[in-house]
């Protein structure tokens, strides 16, 4: 992966501020093999998924199947209330759950990927509610625990591991590229981080006079996309570039946050509504100061500048 330009003004002014800011005040980032997030204060359960629910699939959140949506190093998938799904703001994200009190728990608790929301009742706006494979419970609890009733649990945000899969982009099913629409859905987010800009550009390749987007990145023009309240996962342009096409985007890790940019295409020329494309880039960065309020929730809040998502 290769830091893009600073390119900031070809975005809106008021978004450019922004970027400046979380890019001026970026903390060290590391890999996901530690991290300091703390467990959120806020109490919540954690339950299998009722019969009614039906299997897990991730496709609330773009993936194709339980196994796609899996991340690597022991994560179990779940699902969240609706609450603390936000409008699809926690698709992707990972935490680890463990046991409160003198409940019949393995010390280690569970770590999950949340992939779908699911309706629920008496769930307080905050705290959210965990829904759990049998096979997710059955690793967070002990044999003499309860499968019928739920659990109170911590939770806390910790990075996403994917040793197998680059971050890759799904083009949504509404898009189209005779009209010139393109939705995109960011797929196996690694690390411990959110995805606050995304630019595309026409993937440029000069053969006759050896240039390319490294080589000349005058001949480059990115134009930003953007994102609505009501699907805030899904990025989206409404004039998109024909031909084929690459991404560079902007990912914060704590309160900071740094460019990065596709080497090569990402999008062929033809692409497909539904079709998922490799981007060659592997997210692993984690915020080395502490994470504040991006431990309780996926919803951004303001709670303060550390919000990962």
């Amino acid at each position: 992966m290769a830091a893009a330009p600073q390119l900031l003004p070809t975005l809106f002014p008021a978004v450019a501020a922004v970027l400046t800011l979380l890019l001026a005040s970026a903390p060290p980032t590391r890999a996901h093999g530690s991290y300091r997030c703390g467990w959120c204060p806020r109490r919540s359960t954690a339950s299998i998924l009722p019969p009614d629910v039906g299997v897990l699939t991730g496709a609330a959140c773009g993936y194709g199947g339980p196994t796609a949506a899996a991340a690597d190093g022991g994560f179990h998938i779940a699902a969240v209330s609706a609450g603390f799904f936000n409008k699809g703001r926690a698709c992707g994200a990972c935490y680890q759950l463990r046991c409160r009190g003198r409940s019949p728990c393995s010390e280690g608790g569970v770590k999950v990927v949340v992939v779908a929301d699911a309706a629920e009742t008496n769930v307080t706006r905050r705290a959210g509610r965990f829904l759990l494979t049998k096979d997710a419970f059955a690793a967070m609890t002990t044999p003499a625990a309860s499968t019928d009733a739920a659990v109170d649990v911590d939770f806390r945000r910790i990075p996403c591991a994917y040793k197998s899969k680059n971050l890759a982009v799904k083009v949504e099913e509404t898009s189209s590229r005779e009209r010139g629409h393109l939705a995109l859905r960011f797929l196996y987010q690694g690390g411990q981080t959110d995805i606050a800009a995304v630019e595309l550009a026409q993937a440029v390749n000069n053969t006759a006079s050896g240039t390319s987007n490294e080589a000349a990145p005058s001949q480059t023009s990115w134009q930003y996309m953007t994102r609505r309240e009501v699907s805030p996962s899904v990025w989206r342009t409404p004039r998109v570039p024909v031909g084929p096409l690459r991404l560079r985007l902007v990912v914060t890790a704590g309160s900071g946050g740094k460019w990065l940019r596709t080497d090569g295409v990402v999008l062929p020329a033809e692409w497909q509504p539904g079709a998922v494309y490799d981007t060659g880039l592997r997210i692993t960065d984690v915020a080395a100061n502490t994470c504040g309020g991006a431990s309780c929730s996926a919803m951004h809040e303001g709670d303060d500048d550390e919000q990962l998502r």
